[in-house]
């Protein structure tokens, strides 16, 4: 069987790779809400390889397409922490001055709230959307997370588009796209199932051309909105860690000073929850460098930062973690 999930104008002569995954998602996405209807998406992968700023990039092509800018409304519409979620999805469904804004995005927080609740924020955030925008208006639901099994079976059930990025060394992020759909030819046992994205080129001529794009190719967000994206999330949960800190801190019996306790709590706590070190640093040449601001945030001086660097860069060796690692990446 042969699905048509677009039909998009095509120039060889003029569109580039960029300019077609422009159109994709405006056809896919845009047009859905359009008529009405939701766009629910996830977005997996693995730490590193560019999920949020794919999120963040796919945000700005919806809008953009809507003739919106996203700088004029990037924090309303993102969500860095489950803390946030009802201030602003209530804003962004009843405040008139995002009347036109129709996109929130909720980035990945499992390692900074414990995976069950983490399950239950997405399940009940989902839900809420879904019923208290049914008649107010239809919005792109984008949520962000390394692993499908990261959300329950019920919001998958409500999935339109399952995204995975990857992003090869001195490439551009790939986002793979992928049509959910409901089996159910077994009435008892019904089953979610995933196709590939599929449509049609129409060339200048009047041609069709059947076309299955193995992945769209996204350029990072501005540099503007990846240095606003980059110090929400980390204010936005930088006050969960410090919680947990304290109480690790309180847990563990060493016979040292305070702040060596906390540098080695430090170094505990992102060891256990590798996808939190996307919040405090990147990596480089095949080691973690800490972000200036950690500094400030966790209350360490250079010497501690400089020791909190190694310690955690010794740890992750000893569990292969950052041989052979991408350069850069969040």
């Amino acid at each position: 069987m042969a699905f048509c999930d677009f039909a998009i104008k095509y120039d060889p002569d003029k569109d580039t790779s960029e300019d077609i995954a422009k159109k994709i998602i405006y056809a896919i996405i845009v047009k859905r809400l359009k008529a009405h209807k939701p766009a629910i998406c996830f977005i997996a992968g693995d730490s590193g390889e560019g999920k949020s700023y794919s999120g963040i990039r796919l945000q700005q092509l919806i809008l953009e397409a809507q003739g919106i800018d996203i700088k004029d409304y990037f924090n309303e519409i993102n969500v860095y922490t489950p803390l946030e979620y009802s201030q602003k999805i209530d804003k962004l469904l009843f405040d008139p001055s995002l009347k036109k804004v129709n996109v929130i995005c909720m980035h990945e927080a499992r390692e900074v709230i414990k995976a069950k609740l983490w399950h239950s924020f997405v399940t009940q955030s989902v839900a809420d959307i879904n019923a208290m925008s049914r008649q107010i208006k239809r919005l792109c639901i984008i949520i962000i997370s390394q692993f499908i099994r990261d959300i329950t079976n019920d919001v998958r059930y409500t999935l339109n588009y399952y995204m995975k990025v990857r992003r090869p060394k001195g490439k551009r992020a790939r986002l793979y796209i992928y049509v959910m759909w409901k089996d159910d030819r077994d009435l008892e046992k019904p089953k979610l199932r995933k196709r590939k994205l599929s449509g049609y080129l129409v060339y200048p001529n009047g041609r069709w051309q059947r076309f299955v794009p193995q992945y769209l190719e996204l350029s990072k967000p501005d540099k503007e909105l990846i240095d606003i994206f980059e110090k929400n999330d980390s204010e936005a949960k930088t006050g969960i860690i410090r919680d947990k800190l304290a109480r690790l801190l309180k847990e563990m019996e060493l016979d040292i000073g305070k702040q060596s306790k906390k540098v080695s709590a430090l170094v505990e706590f992102h060891l256990k929850n590798i996808d939190s070190l996307d919040t405090i640093g990147k990596r480089w040449k095949g080691k973690w460098i800490i972000r200036k601001e950690v500094k400030d945030m966790y209350g360490l001086n250079e010497s501690e930062v400089n020791k909190f660097q190694s310690l955690l860069n010794e740890g992750l060796k000893n569990r292969g973690v950052v041989e052979g690692g991408d350069e850069d990446g969040i």
